[in-house]
């Protein structure tokens, strides 16, 4: 029988609050749901995480334990997403930093979208974090709805999904993809789905575990890596059209000269390179976008396969 709504929680190296913050989960969903199932995704982590949450799981009915070798949230979340029985699913941080009446707000608005996102920047003072954490942050999703050409203003926040809406989309975005959850929502915009915002507040309650420069640098990374066909082809446009006008500029003054020949031959032949390496760049970014097309079939094509007629 279908749950009321499914939490998946991916969790890692948590041993120091995973007890305390699951039965706090636990006890807020009690008292609003006849019916639901807290899924701990463990994944990869190197204390003493996995023996707790494996008791959480054998002491509380509600509760449920996955477990992954590796570390790779994308993938804890896929996982987690599968095993859920409601169909309705929430993705929650297992530190609990946004605010818990999220989730019976999405589960209202589930009954009419597809999806809803929890955002932390659609009014000021809901990104209670350091400005050590928010200048980045709003940086980051600046980059995103350039360069993705989105409306949504978080993607990095608690999320809510129909399941079979999800699972379909999760099947486009590689486990690999340090911006996972980003392109994840990225892709639910560009297939036309239902998607509502809600503002939740969001804390800072522990310091980051990991080096805010090592985190900018992957997620920025992997952010150019995924629009590598736009900015390919923007890059080598601007580089193209600059060198085609610098050359028509030369031209001209070549012929209302009396003299033979251009006169800075040497900026004649940078314009050139600009001309050639505009050309490889826009090339670049076609066949970049070629080979998504192509991923996109042949990742539609293995479901088809795996799916029982």
């Amino acid at each position: 029988m279908a749950l009321g709504v499914s939490i998946v929680v991916p969790v890692y190296n948590e041993a120091s609050i995973l007890r305390m913050n699951t039965e706090v989960l636990r006890d807020f969903l009690e008292e609003r749901f006849k019916s639901y199932e807290i899924i701990l995704c463990e994944n990869g982590s190197v204390d003493d995480t996995p023996e707790i949450a494996r008791e959480l799981a054998g002491e509380i009915e509600e509760v449920g334990f996955l477990q992954l070798t590796e570390t790779n949230l994308a993938e804890a979340l896929k996982v987690g997403f599968r095993a859920a029985r409601s169909g309705k699913v929430i993705y929650f941080p297992i530190d609990l930093s946004v605010n818990l009446g999220f989730i019976p707000e999405s589960m209202r608005l589930l009954d009419v979208f597809d999806v809803v996102i929890g955002s932390k920047r659609m009014l000021a003072g809901l990104d209670r974090r350091s400005p050590v954490r928010r200048i980045p942050s709003r940086a980051f999703h600046g980059m995103v709805r350039g360069l993705f050409g989105v409306e949504f203003t978080d993607s990095t926040c608690v999320k809510a999904f129909r399941r079979d809406t999800v699972l379909s989309l999760m099947e486009r975005v590689p486990s690999s993809s340090r911006v996972f959850e980003t392109e994840l929502i990225a892709e639910a915009e560009k297939e036309g789905l239902y998607i509502a915002e809600v503002p939740v507040v969001v804390r800072e309650d522990r310091p980051s575990r990991e080096l805010l420069a090592i985190k900018v640098h992957r997620k920025l990374e992997d952010l150019l890596s995924a629009r590598l066909n736009l900015i390919s082809i923007l890059i080598g446009t601007l580089m193209f059209l600059a060198g085609v006008l610098g050359v028509l500029v030369l031209t001209y003054e070549k012929i209302m000269s009396t003299t033979g020949g251009f006169a800075n031959p040497y900026t004649f032949l940078i314009f050139m390179l600009l001309i050639i390496s505009g050309f490889q760049m826009i090339t670049i970014g076609l066949l970049s976008n070629l080979i998504m097309q192509i991923r996109a079939q042949v990742v539609g094509a293995l479901k088809e396969r795996r799916e029982p007629v």
